[in-house]
C-alpha cells in the first residue's frame, strides 16, 4: 500500500511538471513575433525620413528589410541597415553626420549580429528620440532620430525578392549611388561654403592655430585647384559622366534619377556663379567657436541656395528610399 502511494505521488509529480513545461513552452511560443502578423508595422526606408510618423510608432514592434553595410561593427553590437546592397559606408546628409537612408539596428541584450551580404528582414522595437533637435548619437558620431532595438533578422530568399530588385542590385553594383552622394557633397559646398570651417590647423612653424570660417579665396582654391577637395566636381563633363554611368545600367529605367542629377547640375552652376560674381558680404567679428576675431562670409543668396539644395537632395533621398524589397 505504501508503494502504491509513492507511485501515485510520482505520477502526480510528472503530470504537474508536464503541465508546467507545457505552459512554459506555450508562453515562449506566444512571444515569438510573426513579422507579417498583427501588431507589427512594416517600415519602408522612405518612411524612416518622416520623424512625425515614426514618433507615432515609438515603442511598437516594426519590421524593415534591407542589407547590412559592410562597415557595420565587426563585433556585431549593431548594424547599419540600408536598402542598397554592397555598400561600405552609411549615407549621410551632405556636410552633416546625420544618417540618410540608413537605419541603426541593435540586437537583444547579450546577443550580437553575424554579418551577411544577403537581403534580410529585421524585426524589433522602434525607439524614437524625444525631438528632431535631440537625436541619438552612436559611438562613431553618427546622428539619427530613430533606431530599432531588441532586434532579430532572417535572410530573405531570392525568390521572395520583388521583381525590380534585380534591376536595383544592378545599379547598386555599379556604385552609382555612392557617386551621386559625392556629387551632392560638391553641390552642397558650392551652396554653403561660408558655413564650412577649419577647426584648427598646424602652420609652417609647427604651431597649432585656432580655426576659422572659409574665406572666398579658400572656397575658390577648393574648387579650382587640380587635386583639391572639390575640384572633381568642377571638371568639365563631371555631371555628364554620372548620367552616362546611370544610363549604362539601363537607358530608360532611371530617367527620374537622371532628371535629378541634371537639377543638381543646374544648381551647381547657379551657386558657382554667385561665388564668381562675388555676391557675398563679410563681417569682422568675434567667433566664439575659435575664440578669436575673424572675417565671416555670407552668401547674399545663401538661404535660397541652401533651400534649393535641400529640395533637390530630398528628391534624390526619396527616390533612394522608394526602392523596397
Amino acid at each position: 500500500m505504501k508503494m502504491k502511494r509513492n507511485i501515485y505521488k510520482i505520477i502526480s509529480f510528472i503530470l504537474t511538471l508536464s503541465l508546467i513545461l507545457a505552459s512554459f513552452v506555450g508562453c515562449k511560443k506566444d512571444k515569438e513575433i510573426d513579422p507579417d502578423g498583427e501588431g507589427v508595422t512594416k517600415l519602408s526606408f522612405k518612411a524612416t525620413s518622416g520623424y512625425d510618423y515614426l514618433k507615432t510608432l515609438d515603442g511598437t514592434t516594426v519590421t524593415i528589410s534591407g542589407y547590412m553595410a559592410t562597415s557595420s561593427p565587426v563585433d556585431g553590437s549593431f548594424m547599419f541597415l540600408m536598402n542598397l546592397p554592397y555598400q561600405s559606408c552609411p549615407f549621410c546628409v551632405p556636410n552633416t553626420s546625420q544618417l540618410s537612408n540608413t537605419m541603426e539596428i541593435y540586437p537583444k541584450k547579450g546577443e550580437s549580429f553575424t554579418y551577411t551580404n544577403q537581403a534580410i528582414q529585421v524585426v524589433g522595437t522602434l525607439v524614437v528620440s524625444e525631438s528632431e533637435d535631440e537625436p541619438f548619437t552612436d559611438k562613431y558620431g553618427y546622428e539619427f532620430c530613430s533606431k530599432i532595438v531588441d532586434a532579430t533578422y532572417t535572410i530573405i530568399k531570392s525568390e521572395d525578392l520583388s521583381d525590380n530588385m534585380a534591376l536595383w542590385q544592378k545599379i547598386a553594383s555599379a556604385d552609382v549611388v555612392s557617386d551621386i552622394y559625392k556629387m551632392y557633397d560638391y553641390v552642397n559646398f558650392l551652396c554653403a561654403w561660408p558655413t564650412y570651417y577649419v577647426n584648427s590647423y598646424t602652420n609652417e612653424k609647427g604651431e597649432t592655430v585656432p580655426g576659422y570660417y572659409l574665406y572666398a579665396s579658400d572656397a575658390e582654391r577648393f574648387i579650382y585647384t587640380d587635386g583639391a577637395q572639390f575640384n572633381y566636381g568642377y571638371k568639365e563633363g563631371y555631371f555628364d559622366s554620372i548620367v552616362a554611368k546611370i544610363e549604362a545600367v539601363d537607358k530608360t529605367a532611371f530617367s527620374d534619377l537622371v532628371a535629378n542629377v541634371r537639377k543638381a547640375e543646374a544648381l551647381a552652376k547657379k551657386a558657382l556663379g554667385e561665388l564668381e560674381s562675388k555676391n557675398y558680404t563679410s563681417e569682422y567679428k568675434y567667433v566664439e567657436m575659435f575664440g578669436t576675431e575673424d572675417y565671416v562670409f555670407t552668401l547674399n543668396k545663401g538661404a535660397e541656395l541652401s533651400s534649393e539644395m535641400n529640395a533637390v537632395y530630398n528628391e534624390f533621398s526619396n527616390w533612394l528610399g522608394s526602392w523596397e524589397m
